[in-house]
């Protein structure tokens, strides 16, 4: 099978064995994959890895976003749903060791290939009307929905969202399943506040033109009422800034992620009692509750897409994410190849 690669640092197109399904697993073709930021982390990491000297090379195959169909059963399976199926997944693969990360360690490669294996308990199946480009959106969606469920909401709260970005635009998401009726979006690139304006922010902030608790304030100013803030950014120094310009009492989800060391004053926190939740993927019974949502509507899945690419053009896609102005989630056809081509939301 063909596969997009990550060898000493760069992605290269190769030829893989086609992989065997085991026990309980299933052999799937892969018909869409979404780049997640965590994977430009993880390439960032493994090139970062790959020139330091005589450090040895893996193979690296990225992808836990996607929507496949079946194409073989592995022995001991059930066989419930047919070949041909189209599915989706949580992206852990169980092994007789234990469970790997898929597309997140060399043990499990991801969908950034032709054809992957997953654990046949897993899966879901994809309704027939439901594109396979939205379908790999469950993924990032289920992570919106875990942080908004962390958040314990009771519906009368002013949400915040700092960072509209894909996991930013799931938290804006799920607070609209969630019915919260002031969503505050907060984000330096015109092109990330439009589409959170499109997925169900009720006012969207540009913070180069004054902090984005500015308009908070004003709101409680009007009418008290609790307030949650979600940070989808994960950058240095992001949480020390939202503890001290936060309203006292706030609840505080962190669902940024952010790979560099960082610190806070806790005495900001501790005198104004926030509380401060960091959130990490998603039970299994969120995961269905994201595919359920994008297969009936609830969710505006559009906005949140804005190319296409084949196997041989995921380095340019790589480069392309790095500006928010240029795109914001790009879903790979490992089935092709081609450079990235837009989407109109």
């Amino acid at each position: 099978m063909r596969a997009s690669i990550i060898r000493n640092g760069e992605f290269v197109v190769d030829q893989l064995a086609k992989p065997e399904p085991g026990s309980g697993q299933v052999l799937v073709r892969n018909l869409a994959c979404g780049i997640c930021g965590s994977d430009l982390h993880l390439f960032s990491m493994l090139k970062g890895a790959a020139q330091q000297p005589d450090m040895p090379s893996t193979d690296f195959v990225l992808g836990h976003e996607y929507c496949s169909e079946i194409v073989a059963f592995g022995p001991d399976t059930q066989q419930q749903l047919a070949v041909g199926q189209r599915v989706c997944s949580i992206p852990f693969l169980k092994t007789k060791e234990g469970q790997d990360g898929i597309g997140v360690t060399p043990q499990a490669p991801g969908a950034y290939a032709e054809y992957m294996i997953l654990s046949e308990e897993y899966l879901l199946p994809v309704p027939d009307h439901l594109s396979s480009e939205a379908a790999a959106l469950t993924e990032p969606l289920a992570v919106g929905i875990h942080a908004v469920n962390k958040a314990n909401l009771k519906g009368d709260e002013i949400a915040l969202v700092i960072g509209c970005g894909p996991i930013g635009l799931a938290v804006i998401a799920a607070l609209k399943m969630r019915e919260i009726k002031t969503v505050l979006a907060s984000d330096l690139s015109p092109n990330r506040r439009e589409r959170a304006t499109m997925v169900g922010a009720t006012e969207v902030i540009n913070p180069d033109e004054g902090s984005a608790f500015e308009p908070l304030n004003q709101r409680l100013d009007e009418k008290p009422a609790p307030t949650v803030i979600f940070e989808c950014v994960g950058a240095v120094g992001l949480l020390q800034q939202i503890c001290a310009e936060t309203p006292a009492h706030s609840r505080i989800v962190i669902a940024g992620l952010c790979t560099a060391e960082d610190s806070f004053m806790p005495i900001e926190a501790l005198r104004k009692e926030l509380s401060i939740q960091y959130v990490f993927y998603y039970e299994a019974p969120e995961f269905e509750q994201a595919l359920n949502a994008l297969a009936d509507g609830t969710i505006s899945w559009k906005p949140w897409l804005s190319g296409k690419v084949g196997l041989d053009g995921i380095a340019d896609a790589f480069d392309l994410l790095k500006d928010p102005e240029s795109h914001a989630k790009i879903i790979i056809e490992p089935w092709r190849d081609g450079a990235v081509e837009p989407i109109s939301s």
